[in-house]
């Protein structure tokens, strides 16, 4: 109950996570470097030292900040972002608007650790009710959109340079960022290394296997045509290499990604099509797990795995007349997947073995999003999707794999269709109301669909795909109070969904399991419906001119239609950070607070978490030198050595204990 008290006590005191809001139902987290001030007049600017606590925070640290983000970890490296409870296939996650698909079959390389805080302008976070804009889903949309080179006026050269170093896990960061523009031309390059050891949990345990060293690297080419035009092009490379997962009995040697792009802008604000977009890309993902490194393996296995996509995507905002607008999409995609496994033991031959059949998904998409201003206090908005899918199996090896278990198995076709409505109404000057309406539905994953002994460390079992299974459909409703006051914002969410035809693993007593010590053999099925609902409440105020106090707090429960809990659901938390600053000094200190989860799934290998409190300081100084500005930042996170984990930690595994940090950037 103390804990129910102290929740209770952090959701009355004003909070909000700030973010520029490109619709009702849509928010935008800047990531552009801020220097935050008494006189910043844009309230999303105020958290963006809240978001980005330090320069050498990963994208991860980001996300698992916002309200409606939490993410699944199965070690320092490779977080798989969820949003609401929905993850993996039930969301979209896509860079600038592009298709990325991991080719990892055990989820270590979701497309987010591919892109680094340097790549970014902004994150781009959609809910169900408008996340299909950009691809069919029932759980919302993240666009990590890229930043890009700048015009200025006063000099041709600029960037940044960041060095820092934490004592948790003795991690190195290393950044830059170097932009350069003429008249026609603008250039911005940027790269990161990071490079971690086994870290150390509360109380100074060695997590073992918790490794990890990467590089990150890009370069964006902007050509000026005219003041309203302007053609770009982006590439992106991202190594990674010796990253190891304490949860899970199988390391990474290498996981790689090349994303390359070219697109063409368009911006005139008295024409018809005011804003517009047209983009051709392809990206390739490469990751090689392996277990050669761990000790007292009885049976050693290399398991790599490819996804190749190109795509095209057009888009563009359209005024009908002074009350009216329409945001309208289109896009097409070709995903190319594969993962096999070789398995060596000593004496014996090798035996190989696809996991992911080789496998081609199709994607043909349309959408458009209507917005209509009665008045100055009332909008209504209206968004429509559909995407055609065709999934096949490209090899007669494939073919051959899926036969096994599902004989009439073949090629599937299938139309996608989303619809939402979203209407707001301005009450007393100071709120705003908003309720939402949505259906929607998504396709099954390659692993769903085509998973060839899938092992799933959670609940130690492995998973077999059914071609045959359902696409997922959601109704959701929700509604939404904002108060804005000058630069005081509070806003509560409340929503509801029911997920028909939901996919969970069950288990399969006939089938014999591959993998050494696993409980059993799971397929995929679907299962009537589930229902997942909660409550996000978030603020931002400013007690004093030099004073900050941002907060979230996020609820979420989820059962299926025998009332048991669903899995993956996190308990009732809330972050809370106040920032004091003058002049150039800042100071900063935060809590992070979870319930003890006690609604969890025993056959998806949960058990109960306990909740724990945290707390973090951070604070830094600017130095002013002749055009140059030097930032020191230091900081402690987890200063009470406290040892924990969060529900969504695979095999409950804990997370670093106090860690100290110290990072210097030059901006020239």
């Amino acid at each position: 109950m103390k804990s129910v008290y102290v929740f209770i006590a952090f959701s009355i005191t004003p909070f909000f996570v700030s973010a520029q809001e490109k619709s009702d139902t849509s928010r935008i987290v800047e990531l552009k470097e801020i220097q935050l001030s008494s006189v910043q007049k844009n309230a999303s600017q105020a958290v963006v030292s809240f978001f980005k606590s330090s320069n050498a925070s990963t994208l991860e640290d980001i996300l698992t900040r916002l309200p409606e983000f939490s993410l699944v970890r199965r070690g320092a490296y490779g977080m798989e972002p969820s949003i609401r409870s929905f993850s993996s296939g039930q969301i979209n996650v896509l860079v600038d608007g592009m298709r990325i698909h991991g080719a990892c079959t055990d989820k270590m390389d979701p497309a987010t650790i591919y892109i680094e805080p340097v790549n970014l302008d902004n994150l781009q976070a959609q809910t169900g009710s408008n996340g299909f804009m950009y691809g069919s889903s029932i759980g919302g949309t993240v666009n990590m959109k890229m930043a890009e080179p700048d015009f200025r006026d006063n000099k041709k050269i600029s960037g940044n340079i960041s060095s820092g170093y934490q004592s948790a896990a003795k991690s190195l960061f290393e950044s830059a960022i170097l932009n350069y523009s003429s008249d026609k031309w603008a250039f911005r390059a940027s790269s990161t290394y990071r490079k971690s050891d086994a870290y150390l949990s509360g109380g100074g345990t060695v997590i073992n296997f918790s490794q990890f060293e990467k590089i990150n690297y890009s370069l964006s080419v902007k050509y000026q045509h005219c003041p309203h035009t302007w053609y770009k092009a982006d590439i992106l490379g991202d190594d990674g290499w010796n990253i190891s997962y304490p949860a899970l009995p199988m390391d990474v040697g290498y996981a790689g990604a090349r994303i390359a792009s070219l697109s063409y802008h368009s911006e005139y604000p008295s024409k018809k099509i005011y804003k517009w977009v047209a983009k051709i890309y392809a990206n390739k993902i490469r990751h090689f797990m392996d277990d050669s490194k761990r000790p007292n393996v009885p049976m050693h296995m290399d398991m790599p795995g490819l996804s190749k996509t190109i795509g095209v995507y057009t888009e563009g905002e359209l005024k009908i007349n002074k009350k009216q607008n329409l945001q309208f999409r289109a896009d097409g995609s070709t995903t190319f997947l594969k993962a096999d496994m070789t398995m060596h033991q000593s004496g014996q031959p090798d035996m190989y073995m696809l996991t992911w059949p080789d496998n081609r998904r199709n994607q043909f998409g349309i959408s458009g999003s209507w917005q209509l201003s009665l008045d100055s206090t009332t909008k209504l908005q209206l968004t429509a999707r559909a995407d055609y899918i065709d999934h096949t199996l490209t090899t007669e090896e494939a073919k051959d794999h899926v036969s096994i278990f599902s004989p009439s198995a073949n090629d599937r076709n299938d139309i996608l269709k989303n619809l939402s409505f979203l209407g707001s109404k301005k009450i007393l000057k100071a709120f705003k109301a908003t309720l939402s309406f949505s259906y929607s539905e998504r396709m099954p994953t390659a692993g769903e669909l085509f998973g060839f002994y899938l092992f799933n460390a959670n609940d130690n079992y492995d998973y077999i795909g059914n071609p045959a299974l359902k696409t997922e459909k959601n109704l959701q409703a929700e509604v939404s109070l904002q108060y804005t006051k000058k630069q005081n914002r509070v806003q509560l969410t409340g929503f509801i969904s029911r997920i028909s035809d939901y996919i969970l693993g069950q288990v399969e007593p006939s089938f014999s399991h591959m993998t050494i010590g696993a409980s059993g053999v799971k397929t995929y099925s679907n299962i009537p419906f589930a229902l997942i609902a909660g409550i996000e409440a978030s603020t931002v105020v400013k007690p004093a001119k030099t004073i900050d106090v941002v907060s979230t707090l996020r609820f979420t429960a989820g059962r299926d239609n025998n009332k048991y809990h669903l899995p993956n659901i996190s308990p009732l938390k809330n972050v809370t950070s106040v920032r004091w600053q003058h002049k150039k000094l800042f100071v900063q200190g935060e809590t992070e607070i979870a319930a003890k989860q006690t609604r969890f799934s025993p056959r998806a290998g949960e058990d109960a978490t306990a909740g724990y409190s945290l707390f973090h300081f951070r604070t830094g100084y600017t130095i002013n030198l002749k055009n140059t500005n030097l930032e020191l930042q230091a900081g402690a996170e987890n200063i009470l050595d406290k040892k924990y984990h969060e529900h969504l930690d695979w095999g409950n595994i804990v997370r670093p204990g106090r860690n100290l940090y110290i990072l210097v950037k030059i901006i020239f």
